[in-house]
């Protein structure tokens, strides 16, 4: 086509077209000055709409989701009652093993003989594997480099979980008492579980099975076993329906009339307090699917303390039509997402726990005895004890200067999960040895000798603060048909640019010229 009959039908569009302003930059009647004036202020407002586009796109790309309340409540009863978990402070039973005597003994027996060649003791190399097992429980002083303890790494620990539990106190003497809402037996609902605390007692929490994938799990020993294996239940607990609900507990109502309890009992000429910093309980609430991590939070409950607990749910749902943008954008991740090695269900704190345990793998060769690992990969022992707490502070902690670009935690992308529950707590705690002290200052020395045989008792109550709740959801703020209306909008508020405009175009560019050509054949 030659360039008159290009100017013609450029002629021709601008002179019938729908686009405000075009229509001006043709005609004989008009001067070249006012085409010239018109085609800059039509550039100048194709430029100012192209700049607003573009604003509009990072805002669709960049802030695609807003969190924000439910418009309808939620009733509590509707809920889960969260996994309690329960860590004895004291982790030595004196009855099954005396830890002071023979860590005494070994101490006095190392520092006569330090200056000689042979050291010789009257604790066997069996309870001496004993002593440096325990330690693995005590504080951070007892696994100092300069202990004479070390000094011993060549006599061998006992099979180490399976000796923890031997030792710890009896669950039964420990926890006496526990009352809940349901028509099944409380233990039902516990388990024994293994932590960075040690032996714990977990209550609501899914099994073994639900929690880990069997055929990545060491089979050892377990990390979650049930209560009642050997039949026997709670003290005051009729001996029947041992077989555990499948479905974990829901939430029966809110106030104290709905509370779950706890009665633990210590008796201190039973225990063994010489290793441990504190007599008291560590408590975790948390998701009935998350495995407790103490290390990361925990409610301190004192000896001879009464511990209520209001739990107010934070939950935060996420709108189904999301699974269009990335987790990146969203800032989470559905389950079928992110498939973890060793947990069955995806949440952050799993998430976190598995990225725990490759890094500590990674840094010291070993893990921590409560981390999840493959039958390859080997349990930490005494003399590497100190290093999955290093590598826990490496991992978790953020430096000013860090001394490696390298941020394992970032690379372990542990987003939130899409479905979440955290729980805020208001915490009321009470001591209950205010008559106790009272008497104890009237008391002879016989009497607060034979007072010491008498049994500790501490509480704890855990209740839901409100019927109902609000929970937040993640939904779209900015979807397609908004970006696309903001950009019709747009272009129609600087230059008139609708859809049959840009139909016109292609016409005019694609069939006029084609007809024309015809036309003239």
């Amino acid at each position: 086509m030659d360039s008159k009959r290009v100017s013609e039908l450029f002629e021709e569009y601008c002179s019938g077209s729908s686009i405000h302003g075009v229509r001006f930059f043709v005609g004989s009647e008009r001067s070249v000055l006012v085409k010239i004036a018109w085609l800059a202020v039509f550039v100048l407002s194709l430029v100012g709409c192209g700049i607003m586009i573009q604003q509009a796109y990072n805002k669709w790309d960049r802030t695609p989701v807003i969190v924000t309340l439910s418009e309808v409540p939620t009733p509590v009863w509707d809920l889960t009652f969260p996994a309690v978990t329960i860590c004895p402070e004291i982790k030595v039973s004196k009855e099954r093993f005396n830890f002071t005597a023979n860590f005494k003994t070994l101490f006095g027996d190392w520092y006569r003989d330090k200056n000689n060649s042979k050291f010789s003791t009257n604790v066997t190399d069996e309870n001496i594997g004993k002593v440096k097992a325990i330690i693995h429980h005590c504080s951070g002083i007892y696994k100092n480099s300069k202990n004479f303890i070390f000094n011993l790494n060549h006599i061998h620990e006992p099979a180490l979980v399976e000796f923890l539990k031997n030792v710890s106190l009896d669950r039964r003497n420990v926890l006496t008492l526990c009352g809940s809402t349901s028509d099944n037996k409380c233990t039902n609902y516990m388990q024994v579980s293994l932590t960075d605390e040690g032996v714990c007692y977990s209550f609501n929490m899914v099994s073994q099975n639900e929690m880990f994938r069997d055929d990545v799990l060491h089979g050892e020993y377990k990390h979650l076993e049930r209560w009642d294996e050997d039949g026997k239940g709670m003290k005051g607990e009729d001996q029947v329906d041992t077989v555990r609900p499948t479905e974990l507990l829901r939430v029966a109502g809110s106030g104290l009339d709905a509370a779950i309890g706890f009665n633990m009992v210590h008796f201190p000429l039973k225990i063994d307090t010489s290793c441990v910093r504190g007599r008291g309980y560590k408590v975790l609430l948390h998701e009935s699917t998350t495995y407790p991590d103490l290390a990361k939070r925990h409610i301190r409950l004192p000896v001879s303390h009464s511990l209520t607990i209001a739990v107010k749910p934070n939950i935060m749902l996420t709108s189904p039509e999301l699974t269009k943008y990335s987790p990146s954008k969203r800032q989470c991740y559905f389950e079928h997402e992110r498939p973890l090695r060793y947990f069955r269900r995806y949440n952050q704190d799993n998430c976190e726990l598995e990225c725990l345990t490759n890094y500590t793998e990674k840094e010291c060769g070993c893990v921590h005895f409560s981390m999840p690992h493959t039958n390859e990969t080997r349990v930490c022992t005494l003399p590497e004890a100190r290093c999955p707490s290093n590598a826990r502070a490496l991992l978790f902690i953020r430096k000013q200067k860090k001394n490696t670009t390298e941020d394992y935690l970032q690379l372990c992308d542990c987003l939130p999960s899409c479905a979440s529950v955290r729980y805020d707590l208001q915490i009321t705690q009470n001591a209950n040895d205010e008559e106790k002290d009272f008497r104890s200052s009237l008391m002879s020395e016989e009497e607060l000798q034979a007072n010491l045989k008498l049994p500790v008792y501490s509480v704890l109550q855990i209740y839901f603060q409100d019927t109902h709740f609000i929970p937040a959801q993640r939904s779209e703020l900015h979807g397609l048909v908004d970006f696309l209306a903001n950009c019709g909008g747009l272009l129609g508020l600087f230059i008139g640019v609708s859809l049959l405009s840009i139909v016109e175009l292609a016409y005019y560019i694609a069939v006029r010229p084609l007809s024309c050509r015809n036309q003239k054949f």
